[in-house]
């Protein structure tokens, strides 16, 4: 086994490294343990609109990503842990068993009595710690996994709009319920000591540990994927489709708003503003300045403020605007 280590906390970094270890034909498994600054990691094939509240992740200035693999949408922080296995492919077909059932053997060895359930989920104590995730690519497959260790769920539960569909079918209520952290399990320990003593055990269950460097030209190599594809917004937002949005809501002292809202890919597409409020307002001319724009609130809003500038409306601004569209 190759291991590389990392210090980088930005996730479309360490998904751009992935993508070009795949490349490079290692003749053995190269393995990552990393974990990232407060992030989204959306599904190769999920809607961004659904699956993430973009308001409060622009709040809290949390990155949204997305990965080549599929699955559904995660939160990460500092105090949760991602590994990768970038081996040569065997077969074509998507298979969680052989990486997941390491990481899995690694947590009983350190005293946790945690299972495989799901499709691609390990448990404690009946509640899912880590998902798993993998595609193929240049005759490799990437296996990417994620481990709670001391995860901010409340944060997590705030940042993801979760399919209640998806909770009714586990019989739970909520994101609370879902998940658990690790520590549970290990109060005493830090997260430090949880990632070392994790690395310790993977290593001492290989036959053979050598560890991997880059030189500058690969990390710019790496640096280069990281632009083209990771880090492009094109490429996190590109599978939100067209998305017809309805929104209602009474402002007290300032009428009934309703709006009426089209985005495509992650742009406004149409942009229709009906109610009873009070203004001189052009509502055509303000939906032609919102067609075209970045349906993200801090573009939204700033757009809304200087349309609005000239002809506001009474007791409602940009800000609330703004809000009904991402509420």
């Amino acid at each position: 086994m190759l291991y590389l280590p990392t210090t980088s906390n930005d996730a479309t970094k360490l998904f751009a490294l992935e993508y070009w270890l795949a490349q490079q034909n290692y003749p053995s498994t190269v393995f990552l343990l990393w974990s990232t600054r407060p992030t989204i990691m959306l599904g190769k094939y999920q809607d961004a609109l659904a699956e993430v509240n973009l308001a409060f992740a622009e709040r809290q200035k949390l990155q949204v990503t997305r990965r080549y693999s599929g699955g559904g949408t995660i939160y990460t922080d500092p105090g949760c842990f991602q590994y990768s296995f970038i081996a040569p492919a065997t077969t074509a077909k998507i298979d969680f068993t052989q990486f997941s059932a390491r990481i899995c053997q690694t947590l009983q060895q350190m005293g946790l009595p945690v299972q495989q359930s799901s499709r691609n989920d390990l448990t404690f104590q009946g509640r899912k710690f880590s998902g798993n995730a993998q595609y193929h690519r240049f005759g490799h497959v990437i296996h990417h996994g994620s481990l709670l260790f001391d995860t901010d769920v409340k944060t997590m539960a705030a940042a993801l709009h979760v399919d209640n569909l998806k909770l009714r079918s586990k019989h739970i209520a909520s994101v609370h319920q879902r998940v658990i952290n690790l520590k549970t399990g290990l109060p005493t320990m830090t997260a430090a000591e949880f990632r070392a003593r994790l690395l310790a055990s993977i290593k001492q269950a290989a036959d053979e540990v050598t560890t991997l460097t880059l030189t500058p030209t690969q990390w710019r190599a790496v640096d280069g994927i990281q632009q083209a594809i990771f880090a492009n917004d094109k490429f996190i937002y590109q599978s939100t489709p067209l998305t017809e949005i309805t929104k209602k809501r009474y402002f007290p002292g300032g009428g009934l708003v309703k709006l009426s809202l089209t985005v495509k890919h992650g742009v406004l597409t149409a942009f229709r503003l009906n109610g009873d409020f009070f203004s001189d307002v052009d509502v055509a001319r303000l939906s032609q300045g919102l067609v075209g724009q970045r349906f993200r609130p801090a573009t939204v809003q700033a757009q809304l403020t200087a349309l609005l500038a000239a002809t506001p409306i009474v007791n409602i601004s940009a800000a609330d605007l703004t809000a009904l569209c991402f509420s």
